[in-house]
């Protein structure tokens, strides 16, 4: 592009800049009637949140000073602390921890160590799920192929000589891991897992999911929260530990080789009996004017266990955080209350803010809008609404394509963007969605920018202070505040007409249902399309699905994880319909493409098979 055009915006949009020590003066705009943001109050915005930012700070605290927030752990006790003394310093009301569930355990991870020390020597990247055992200190001994099968359990006077030789070899394989680490390429089937556990193994050890062409390197871990609502004597003892791929790689070769193989682990999971509380951390500027109507601006402050929770969702957090402290800052006087709360249980299906939605269900006829940041650090740069929000809107992000300017010096497009949908819902990917299923506007920010949210930093061990971007989390911040203060501000609450209605699916339960072309109720058949994979099958409504690939799933999440991870071309399920189980098969090439993202311009961040303008699909992560 020319220089010409580069220089065009400087000459016609007043503007900060970005270096927060460079005093700018912009001449205030004469104040209309209806202008939600009067005087110099955008002004007084802008120079806060651009000027004196505090986000990095905020950030560096959260992800340096609590690290990971898994849900459930005393990192997140810890983080709820953190959170509301921030909030108390900046001068808020009403600031506290508000409950919403209780479980009866905590678990928390500490370091994770893994080695090979002979044949080789090797320090391994090595990981586990959540609510899985530890090692109980380091343990350093040989590791073995896991066996493939166990003893039929049938009566050795009735079965053929053949059975009684595969009994007998697998029995001897089951006996040989005592006291031993087991290795293969996915954890084994469950009645292997056990059979090995009675015999003593020290713990299985597994190739990590989710490496692809382009970050080979990458680990994802989740967890099955459940665990946590077992009785602490139920708990999980033997350790399950993912090897990052390329270390899983040379590990499974010198034990395929035949090589005596010995390796350490030291796993620092545990679990402590509880109860421990979950709570979600909430702050108000009070309303002037119409004090019981509120402008909800949130986060969720949880995240999973491997990393630090930077992008997800530190960075939401804190620019929730910074949002307050500018408005604070200013001494600002909304006309209607505005309501900071910074969600728990996010990871787990939206539970805090769920929580909250139901505990106040009376009162959301009151609440005007929900401003929900997630899915990473790019910039704020649009919202999807109605035509009557826009309109309604219009006068409060005017401000922010005057006074702004964007983060990337080679961007051409608006600052902001109110993008016209014909409804406003979602599914369940963030938890503004909690709020559409309740018939309020829950208005997820559609971020720009040069960060590759989903493929690179969602739930991996990259999800660290150093990836978040400055200039992004400055600007975001500033453009929430000015967002919130002017909705606040607006004559009447936002129109809620073609709003939610329903929560709908999660964007793992839109794969399965494709895929199985049936409608389900989390692991169960509701109908089937005539013709589709499922009726071809013979499936009808009441079946469940019990098995991928002989391993027993407990989430939809994990018929994709598990299916992915198949040997072979074909992918076995297992569907249980009273007291007999079936299998069906699928060839492995007919799965969904891993992460499949729309057609976009660089730069956007959209859930995976959501609508590219990020207003009516899922809204945020494939959970």
């Amino acid at each position: 592009m020319s220089p010409l055009r580069l220089l065009l915006p400087l000459l016609f949009v007043p503007c900060y800049a970005l270096a927060q020590d460079a005093p700018v003066a912009v001449a205030p705009q004469p104040a209309a009637a209806s202008d939600p943001l009067p005087g110099d109050l955008a002004e007084r915005i802008v120079a806060e949140g651009m000027q004196r930012s505090q986000v990095m700070r905020l950030l560096g605290d959260l992800t340096g000073k609590v690290g990971q927030r898994l849900t459930g752990s005393d990192n997140f006790t810890k983080a709820c602390e953190w959170s509301a003394a921030e909030f108390a310093a900046m001068g808020l009301s009403n600031v506290h921890r508000e409950k919403w569930g209780e479980w009866k355990l905590v678990w928390n991870r500490g370091p994770w160590i893994g080695r090979i020390v002979q044949p080789i020597q090797l320090d391994m990247y090595v990981a586990t799920e959540a609510w899985t055992a530890g090692t109980k200190g380091l343990q350093r001994a040989a590791i073995i192929a896991a066996p493939t099968a166990v003893p039929s359990g049938d009566d050795p006077a009735t079965v053929t000589e053949a059975q009684r030789a595969a009994d007998a070899e697998a029995a001897a394989a089951i006996a040989a891991v005592a006291g031993k680490w087991v290795v293969s390429r996915r954890l084994p089937r469950s009645a292997v897992r056990k059979a090995c556990e009675a015999a003593g193994v020290l713990g299985f050890v597994y190739r990590a999911a989710d490496p692809d062409d382009d970050f080979p390197t990458r680990v994802r871990v989740f967890g099955n929260h459940q665990t946590a609502m077992k009785p602490i004597e139920s708990v999980p003892t033997v350790p399950q530990i993912a090897v990052r791929a390329d270390d899983f790689d040379r590990l499974f070769e010198q034990v395929e080789s035949g090589k005596e193989v010995v390796a350490e682990f030291d796993i620092q999971n545990s679990f402590r009996d509880g109860p421990i509380q979950l709570d979600n951390v909430i702050a108000e500027i009070p309303g002037t004017e119409k004090p019981d109507e509120v402008v909800i601006v949130s986060a969720h402050l949880d995240s999973w266990h491997q990393a630090q929770g930077c992008t997800d969702n530190g960075t939401g957090t804190t620019t929730t955080l910074e949002a307050a402290r500018i408005l604070a800052a200013i001494g600002a006087k909304p006309k209607r209350t505005i309501r900071f709360c910074l969600w728990g249980g996010e990871e787990q299906g939206l539970l805090g803010s769920r929580g909250y939605v139901q505990k106040y269900r009376t009162e959301m006829g009151k609440v005007s809008a929900v401003l929900n940041h997630d899915t990473g650090t790019n910039w704020a740069q649009s919202l999807s609404v109605t035509e009557p929000m826009r309109q309604q809107l219009e006068p409060v992000f005017a401000h922010v394509r005057r006074l702004l300017q964007a983060p990337d010096a080679d961007w051409q497009e608006p600052v902001f963007e109110l993008k016209v949908v014909e409804r406003v819902a979602g599914g369940g990917g963030s938890d503004h969605a909690s709020f559409l299923a309740a018939g309020v506007p829950g208005l997820d920010w559609g971020l720009k920018g040069r960060s590759d949210y989903f493929r690179h930093t969602w739930h991996t061990q990259w999800d660290t202070y150093d990836v978040a971007i400055e200039e992004y989390q400055r600007h975001t911040s500033t453009v929430v505040a000015l967002a919130a203060l002017g909705i606040a501000n607006l004559d009447q609450m936002l129109d809620r007409a073609n709003v939610g209605g329903g929560r709908g699916p999660g964007q793992s339960q839109q794969f399965a249902e494709a895929f199985f072309e049936a409608e389900l109720d989390g692991l169960a058949i509701k109908t089937v399309k005539d013709g589709g994979r499922a009726a071809k099958w013979g499936l009808v409504a009441g079946d469940v699905l019990v098995k991928v690939e002989g391993q027993e799933i407990e989430s939809v999440r994990q018929i994709f994880q598990f299916a992915r991870e198949a040997e072979g071309e074909q992918v076995t399920f297992t569907f249980r319909r009273g007291d007999q189980t079936f299998e069906a098969k699928a060839p492995k090439g007919d799965l969904p493409q891993r992460r499949q993202r729309p057609a976009r311009a660089p730069g956007d961040t959209v859930a995976p098979g959501a609508p590219a303008d990020g207003g009516s699909g899922s809204g945020g992560v494939v959970r």
